[in-house]
C-alpha cells in the first residue's frame, strides 16, 4: 500500500483530531477524567480563558465526548458539571500514551511526575499493543497498516464510495 495514494479525508487520526486535536481540549479531557468537572474549577486549574473553555466544552458536548450533569451547590442551587461519556472515556488510552511519550521524551525518564499503577497489585503498568485474538503483546515496530472495509484511494471514483 502506498501511503501517498491514501485519501486523507477518511483518515481516523485526522477525523479524531478535528474533534479534540487542540491543546485545551486534551487538557480538559485529562482534568475531567481526574475529577475536575466544574466550569470555574477548570478555568482556575488550566488557566484557560472562559471563552475558550466554553467553546471547547460546547464542541465536546456536541460531539458526545462530554455531557452535562446536574448537582446542587452549597446554597442548594442546581448547577451543571461536566462528565465524560463512554466515548470520552475511550480517550483514556490516548491520554496515557501522551503521558508515556511526554515522560520519555519531554520530562525525561527518572523524573516522571506520576506513575500509573494497578490498584490491586500496586505495580507499574504501561500501554501495550496486543494481538486481538491471542492477547499476546506485539512489538509496535512489527505492525503495519493494511486496507480495511472503508479504505479508498485518491483515485477512487464517486460511484465506488456508494458501494
Amino acid at each position: 500500500m502506498d501511503w501517498r495514494e491514501v485519501r486523507l479525508d477518511v483518515c481516523p487520526v485526522g477525523s479524531a483530531l478535528d474533534l479534540f486535536g487542540d491543546r485545551w481540549s486534551m487538557l480538559i479531557i485529562r482534568d475531567v477524567m481526574n475529577g475536575v468537572r466544574r466550569f470555574d474549577e477548570l478555568v482556575e486549574r488550566l488557566g484557560v480563558s472562559r471563552a475558550t473553555l466554553s467553546d471547547r466544552l460546547g464542541r465536546m458536548v456536541q460531539s458526545g465526548l462530554i455531557e452535562l450533569s446536574d448537582y446542587r451547590d452549597s446554597r442548594g442551587r442546581v448547577r451543571a458539571e461536566y462528565r465524560l461519556t463512554a466515548k470520552g472515556w475511550d480517550l483514556l488510552h490516548v491520554i496515557i500514551a501522551l503521558r508515556e511519550w511526554g515522560d520519555r521524551h519531554v520530562i525525561g525518564e527518572g523524573a516522571e511526575p506520576f506513575r500509573l499503577v494497578d490498584r490491586a497489585s500496586g505495580r507499574d503498568v504501561r500501554l501495550a499493543l496486543v494481538d486481538a485474538e491471542s492477547g499476546a503483546v506485539v512489538n509496535p515496530r512489527s505492525v503495519q497498516l493494511v486496507p480495511g472495509p472503508g479504505f479508498r484511494t485518491k483515485g477512487a471514483a464517486a460511484s465506488d464510495e456508494t458501494n
